[in-house]
C-alpha cells in the first residue's frame, strides 16, 4: 500500500498540447482534495499518530451536507481557543492527537474533519468545505465570547487558505499560516517552473478564489507565517512571497522560519514551543 504524508499537496496536472503548441494545464476543483473515497480508490493508507486525549470533547455541528465531526481538546486554560484547519489528508482520528499535543500548550484546540473526510459526511466540494468551516468557526466564536477568550485560527498547508477565510466570518485575533501557499495558482506556477511562459493554466474558478492576501485585505489582527526551510511540497519561497505581499497590503504579518523543518514537522522542531509561545503572547 502506498503512503503519502498527511497534508502533502499532490498536484495532478492534466497536460495537453494545444493547436498553437501551448501546453494546457487543467486544475479541477478537487485537484487537492483527498476524501475517503479517493484514498480508497488510490490505495493510500494513512499512518496514524498519537490518539486524541481521553477527555477530548466530541461535537457534531450542522452544515448543509449533514453534521461536521469536531473535536475540542482542552489545553492551556489561560490561552485562546484555536480553530485548527488541517491539510488535504488531515483526519482527527489519524493525526489529531499529534496536532493536539503540539497546540494544546497554547490553548484549547478545536479541529474538524472536512466533508467527505473521516467522520464528516458529504461531498468534498469547495462549497461544502466553506460551509463546514463556517459552522465550526461560528461555534468557536460563540464559545470564545462566552468564556472570555481570544481566537486563533491556525491553518496548515491546504488549511492555510481555508482558515484564512474564517477571518472574514468571525473575529480572529491572530492567524497562523503554516507551510502553506497564498493561492492555488502560486502552487501551479511553482510546479511548472521554467515552462511557465509556455503554459496556459486553467484552474477551476472556485479553487482559484482561495486567495490569502485578498481575503486578509483590511484584516486588523496579526498574521504569523510559519516557513519550513526544507519544504519540498510547498517551497519556502511561497511563504516568503505571501508574507511580503501581506506586509505590502498593510497587514501586520511576521514570518517565522524553521530552517530544518519539512512540510509536516515544523511542530517537532526544538524551538517550536518557545518561539510560538513568545509570538502568540505579543
Amino acid at each position: 500500500m502506498s503512503f503519502k504524508a498527511p497534508s502533502a499537496i499532490v498536484l495532478p496536472l492534466t497536460l495537453a498540447i494545444g493547436l498553437a503548441g501551448c501546453i494546457q494545464v487543467r486544475v479541477p476543483e478537487d485537484a487537492f482534495f483527498y476524501p475517503n473515497a479517493r484514498l480508497e480508490a488510490e490505495g493510500i493508507e494513512l499512518q496514524s499518530g498519537h490518539s486524541l486525549p481521553s477527555d477530548t470533547e466530541a461535537l457534531r455541528l450542522p452544515y448543509a451536507g449533514g453534521e461536521v465531526a469536531v473535536s475540542r481538546v482542552r489545553g492551556n486554560p489561560n490561552g485562546p481557543i484555536i480553530l485548527f484547519c488541517g491539510g488535504n489528508m488531515f483526519r482527527r482520528a489519524v493525526s489529531g492527537g499529534d496536532r493536539a499535543a503540539a497546540l494544546a500548550p497554547f490553548g484549547d484546540v478545536v479541529m474538524f474533519d472536512y466533508p467527505g473526510y473521516g467522520e464528516t459526511p458529504g461531498d468534498a466540494t469547495l462549497a461544502n468545505f466553506r460551509q463546514a468551516t463556517a459552522a465550526v468557526a461560528a461555534w468557536v466564536a460563540r464559545t470564545a465570547a462566552a468564556e472570555g477568550r481570544e481566537v486563533v485560527a491556525w491553518g496548515h498547508s491546504l488549511g492555510g487558505p481555508v482558515c484564512t477565510e474564517a477571518t472574514r466570518l468571525i473575529d480572529v485575533d491572530t492567524l497562523v499560516i503554516e507551510a502553506s501557499t497564498p493561492t492555488a495558482h502560486a502552487v501551479v506556477n511553482d510546479a511548472v517552473g521554467l515552462l511557465r511562459p509556455f503554459v496556459r493554466v486553467n484552474i477551476d474558478p472556485g479553487l482559484d478564489s482561495f486567495d490569502v492576501v485578498q481575503s486578509l485585505s483590511g484584516y486588523g489582527g496579526r498574521v504569523l507565517v510559519l516557513e519550513a526551510g526544507r519544504d519540498e511540497t510547498l517551497p519556502p519561497r511561497l511563504s516568503r512571497q505571501m508574507t511580503q505581499d501581506l506586509i505590502d497590503d498593510g497587514v501586520a504579518a511576521e514570518r517565522l522560519v524553521f530552517p530544518q523543518a519539512d512540510h509536516n514537522n515544523i511542530r517537532l522542531q526544538p524551538d517550536f514551543q518557545t518561539r510560538l509561545s513568545a509570538a502568540l503572547a505579543q
